[in-house]
């Protein structure tokens, strides 16, 4: 019984909101990132990948005290993030087709708005430290964004860390150009996704770094 209890909670909250696996490359984005999607869904152990750009950030609300809050930015192809994840299942309020690109709109986490005192239709500043060199130094580069919603994942460090925003604005902002960060990988069976993500590296070929979802939430299995 408690196995069983364990492994729904791990299906319904982690399994539901995280990726089952991501590629990404060592120490730089992912160029041919369309090629590379291709052949991942070749695996029959793959149901859906989608592309990323990710980046850390501070974000600034704009009331009178200017709480901010350092998070995770992931941006996200709304149609495509919908297969690799249920986020968007997760909404308080807002929805992530609300993520058009160049309308710079943001979704964050339940925590993080309590944090900031925001909600939808609030603007927020996001900078981060890839910065413009100025005769007076570095400025660190920022854009306003409109919260377009909040979601609750029912994981505190999702909840209390991570923003999502349109692929398209994340890779203007973190200036990737066509390329992205990674790609998220879904399962048909998550719980096969060791092998599966060998078998999906072994396919890529080198250069890439493959991580399952046993890797990165390790610590539930100490």
């Amino acid at each position: 019984s408690v196995m069983n209890g364990f492994e729904r909670e791990l299906r319904s909250r982690i399994l539901s909101v995280t990726s089952h696996a991501t590629v990404i490359a060592f120490g730089e984005t992912l160029q041919d990132w369309p090629a590379l999607r291709e052949q991942a869904l070749a695996n029959p152990g793959i149901r859906a990948v989608a592309p990323y750009v990710e980046g850390e950030a501070l974000l600034i609300g704009e009331r009178e005290d200017g709480a901010s809050s350092a998070l995770v930015v992931r941006g996200v192809d709304p149609a495509r993030e919908r297969e690799v994840s249920a986020i968007g299942e997760r909404m308080r309020s807002g929805s992530l087709e609300a993520l058009e690109p160049g309308a710079y709109r943001i979704l964050l986490g339940a925590e993080v708005a309590a944090r900031l005192g925001v909600e939808s239709g609030d603007t927020v500043v996001l900078a981060i430290a890839q910065g413009t060199v100025t005769p007076a130094g570095v400025v660190p580069r920022m854009r306003r964004f409109t919260v377009a919603g909040v979601f609750y994942s029912g994981m505190y460090e999702i909840d209390d860390g991570l923003a999502l925003v349109n692929v398209t604005d994340a890779s203007r902002l973190f200036r990737t150009g066509d390329a992205v960060t990674g790609l998220r990988l879904a399962m048909h069976d998550p719980l096969l996704a060791p092998s599966v993500a060998r078998e999906v590296a072994e396919l890529l070929g080198g250069g890439l770094w493959v991580e399952d979802w046993t890797q990165r939430h390790a610590n539930f299995f100490r």
